[in-house]
């Protein structure tokens, strides 16, 4: 058995047996917190959760998304306390996958033997050693292959690191096209938006619901500039999301949608509408929880 862990926000455990999904649990769920993000001093309530390892696992992977100073240490040391807590079983951790972990997790729950992944949030991974997260990237996958098609690093969360050697650039080195720039699209942009209108910056999802009111001007008794916000996040996102799948559709008609910026039903049922001839599936566990998922998928099939 591999216990999947994910120890960064949206806290999730995954029981992985002879290729499948056994048990997952969400910790938010026992705590009744859906904010709540794990840390080294308050680790201890993550045991609602390990409470349901009757058995010790013979191996444990990890995921989570790569934090920067002074947190970079920080993963390291939960796992030191996860792993003391189930006698110290073997175990796999590589934070810079965050966005092959949602690759896999989509790819786990589709219907489908080959496909490309459109992975989008806001947080990103941090695969350099300069200030730059992995923010939107495509990847083909089937069952014995997974390669990238394309990565867009942006540092747009660390505008206090000097940027302007790397704003835009372009490379092909690695064989795929690999983008670094100051913009990002998707989640970054809800972030930016909920800053705007006073909402937690995690709470992307009630920027969603309020742009659907931008249709139905001056109908509610609602503050229409925050509307109006909401409303453009959702059309720039959009547009700048169609491009990925432009890009995606030349490799594979079999789309996957994972990554926390798929939340949006919204946005998704858009998606479907114009491109007919696609074959979509979005990932049922897009945001950062389901990367307890795909951590054990990709360590089962293509780590090396």
């Amino acid at each position: 058995m591999i216990l999947g862990i994910n120890i960064s926000h949206h806290p999730s455990i995954c029981f992985y047996k002879n290729g499948k999904i056994t048990n997952f649990y969400n910790e938010e769920r026992f705590l009744f917190n859906k904010d709540w993000i794990p840390t080294s001093n308050n680790f201890k309530v993550f045991k609602s959760i390990l409470e349901k390892v009757k058995e010790k696992p013979k191996f444990v992977c990890y995921s989570s998304y790569n934090r920067f100073e002074p947190f970079v240490d920080e993963d390291n040391r939960i796992i030191q306390i996860l792993q003391n807590q189930l006698n110290n079983p073997n175990y796999f951790f590589d934070e810079k996958k965050h966005h092959l972990y949602h690759a896999c997790a989509g790819f786990y729950f589709s219907p489908f033997t080959d496909a490309v992944a459109v992975i989008v949030d806001g947080g990103g991974s941090c695969n350099y050693k300069i200030p730059f997260r992995e923010t939107e990237s495509i990847y083909y996958i089937n069952k014995k292959t997974l390669y990238p098609i394309y990565k867009h690093s942006s540092n747009k969360a660390n505008q206090d690191f000097p940027t302007k050697e790397y704003e835009m650039i372009t490379n092909f080195t690695d064989g795929f096209e690999n983008k670094f720039s100051q913009n990002s699209i998707g989640g970054w942009v809800f972030v930016e938006g909920c800053k705007k209108v006073g909402f937690k910056e995690q709470h992307a999802g009630k920027l969603m619901g309020l742009a659907s009111y931008g249709y139905c001007k001056n109908k509610y008794n609602l503050n229409y500039d925050h509307v109006q916000i909401a409303k453009d996040a959702q059309e720039k996102t959009f547009n700048e999301t169609c491009l990925l799948i432009d890009k995606a559709k030349k490799f594979s008609n079999n789309i996957i949608l994972s990554g926390g910026y798929f939340l949006n039903c919204s946005n998704n049922f858009k998606y479907v509408k114009k491109y007919p001839n696609l074959n979509f599936f979005i990932d049922p566990i897009p945001h950062d929880g389901g990367t307890a998922i795909g951590v054990c998928y990709y360590y089962e099939h293509y780590h090396k």
